[in-house]
């Protein structure tokens, strides 16, 4: 994954016919309820993070720091400090990502920018986890494990899993094509709480170059 590809993380999708794959289609959707129903309550979400980038032979690529900050049923906003800058926030319809260093934001439809990502399942219901991936759960020591793998076989990500600690979301790990694993861990978390009403506001810089689905500048 290029270096670019690595900072775009933190921006973070078949019905069978046979019986056999429906029962297995149906535990899934169990799985995808069992999900939804731990994040649907969380109206809005406040947490830092950090994202430890580590390859194929288990060496750290790269290891970042940043914040998070949520609020249904679309605004969703991902902004890495360190080492390298980028803020990912959605506005209205679209997703803007802002890479200072590159003096670049790249603009997208928000409906494609979210399928198969973290961000989808951080936002979505029930139903929408269930047709996007495939969802499996385990029970770990105190919390559960849910395991996500995109029925999109062009897809970003080929797995993504979610730990909950006490039914509180504690860390997201992503798989990518090509092995690396990308984990987030989260601290401070906090849910419904207030957010400032400028939160999810983003003014494109003068200097930035707009690129992608370009329409009209944020106010």
């Amino acid at each position: 994954m290029t270096e670019v590809g690595r900072r775009l993380v933190g921006r973070v999708v078949g019905a069978a016919l046979l019986l056999a794959a429906c029962t297995a289609s149906a535990g899934a959707a169990t799985a995808a309820g069992e999900l939804a129903a731990l994040l649907t309550p969380i109206q809005r979400l406040k947490a830092e993070f950090t994202q430890t980038v580590v390859g194929t032979r288990r060496e750290v690529v790269q290891s970042s720091d940043g914040y998070l900050r949520i609020a249904r049923p679309q605004q969703f906003k991902w902004v890495s400090l360190t080492p390298y800058p980028q803020t990912i926030v959605t506005v209205g319809d679209k997703l803007y990502v802002y890479d200072p260093d590159l003096r670049q934001v790249q603009v997208k439809r928000l409906d494609q920018a979210l399928a198969g990502t973290p961000a989808l399942v951080l936002l979505g219901t029930a139903q929408e986890i269930a047709a996007q991936f495939d969802v499996s759960r385990e029970d770990t020591e105190g919390g559960q494990r849910f395991t996500l793998a995109p029925k999109n076989a062009d897809a970003v990500y080929t797995e993504i899993r979610m730990t909950f600690d006490a039914k509180r979301l504690a860390s997201i790990e992503i798989v990518d094509s090509l092995g690396q694993v990308t984990d987030v861990s989260f601290r401070n978390l906090e849910i419904n709480g207030p957010l400032s009403p400028d939160e999810f506001q983003f003014a494109v810089p003068p200097d930035a170059d707009l690129i992608g689905d370009v329409g009209p500048k944020p106010a």
